[in-house]
């Protein structure tokens, strides 16, 4: 069982449950874009590691499309950044509806948590 996490600019998040682990396909129109990057967020509530590290998922050409930066995400990553020694280019942040997935161990746990909508791109 996992669960996609979807973090929108506005603050907003949306949770969605799937049997298998989610695809980019799954993933492209909750982000609104059709080429995806992944690179590392330190969110300890959303991952399985014991460093509170989670792969993030975003558009890989949103600095070209003029995207609201997503001040969650952009702090988890910086965060991972600075606690990993690396270093980014200006303007260092990340724009833009990012995902995240998470493994759920507790099937019986999962099964009594509400189902959400399905998400609508541009909402």
């Amino acid at each position: 069982m996992y669960k996609l996490y979807i973090f929108k600019t506005d603050g907003h998040k949306a949770e969605y449950d799937y049997k298998t682990k989610p695809t980019f396909d799954d993933m492209y129109p909750m982000i609104g874009c059709n080429m995806i990057e992944m690179s590392t967020a330190k969110m300890p509530e959303y991952s399985n590691r014991k460093d509170g590290y989670t792969d993030i998922y975003f558009d890989e050409e949103f600095l070209f499309k003029n995207r609201t930066v997503n001040q969650i995400i952009t702090k988890g990553w910086r965060e991972w950044l600075s606690a990993t020694g690396r270093v980014v280019l200006p303007p260092g942040v990340i724009c833009g509806n990012v995902c995240v997935i998470k493994k759920e161990n507790d099937e019986a746990a999962w099964n009594k948590k509400p189902r959400t909508s399905k998400f609508k791109p541009g909402s």
